[in-house]
């Protein structure tokens, strides 16, 4: 799952590569993440990963349920709705942006990631398929130009990441169908139109995980206390 990381800037790279797995739904709701088992996995000492760790928890990426016990959070249907609104308004403006800023090369690059996306879905290649469903979203916040809107919607992503990863399969055309009349919008320099069509992605998944099962109605709560017990 993760790559050995090189000494250098090793608090950052190991945040990333957790960060990472939790987009791209390499790590599932519920799961417990344990932080010797990845330092081993990085090729690193605990330090880097437990601060990581910790700054995962902050960004609510991650939630502590003991003094040792973190794991992906199960997210509230309270929850869903809020990142749905964020999303709805910072994904819209990007795609607004990005169709008046896309060139021929952003074209080409977004019609590959949605041709091997449909490619790896007919394989049933469920990994590589989550892989570039984030990243079709993640280049049209590229392409809008904007690197402070980019870095909030990452952090959105990274909230619904390991939920979209678990309905990805039985959610269906739904789940990559949008992405054509994104792509339309794109090619047709269209603002109007790209918002509109990211929007309906957005609400489609939403409504799939809202039949999910998968969220919580009642508030959970969340040991914070042990964080610097932290080992």
């Amino acid at each position: 799952m993760f790559l050995q990381v090189d000494r250098s800037s090793l608090y950052e790279t190991v945040y990333s590569q957790i960060a990472l797995a939790l987009i791209e739904g390499q790590l599932q709701p519920d799961d417990k993440v344990r932080i010797r088992a990845l330092a081993d996995q990085l090729g690193v000492s605990v330090t880097p990963v437990r601060d990581a760790l910790l700054r995962l928890v902050k960004e609510r990426a991650l939630e502590m349920r003991g003094l040792k016990d973190i794991r992906v959070p199960r997210m509230r249907v309270e929850q869903l709705q809020e990142v749905r609104l964020i999303r709805l308004r910072l994904e819209g403006l990007a795609a607004q942006l990005a169709a008046s800023r896309i060139d021929r090369t952003s074209e080409v690059m977004l019609t590959r990631i949605l041709e091997e996306n449909e490619e790896a879905r007919t394989k049933g290649d469920t990994v590589t398929a989550i892989k570039l469903n984030r990243l079709f979203h993640s280049k049209i916040a590229e392409i809008a130009g904007l690197p402070v809107l980019h870095d909030m919607i990452e952090n959105m992503r990274l909230r619904m990441g390991p939920l979209i990863a678990a309905v990805y399969v039985s959610g269906g055309r739904p789940m990559i169908a949008y992405h054509y009349e994104i792509l339309d919008a794109l090619r047709k320099r269209d603002p109007a139109a790209a918002e509109a069509a990211i929007q309906a992605d957005i609400n489609a998944t939403a409504e799939i995980l809202l039949q999910s099962g998968l969220l919580l109605s009642n508030e959970v709560a969340t040991n914070h206390a042990g964080l610097k017990a932290l080992a």
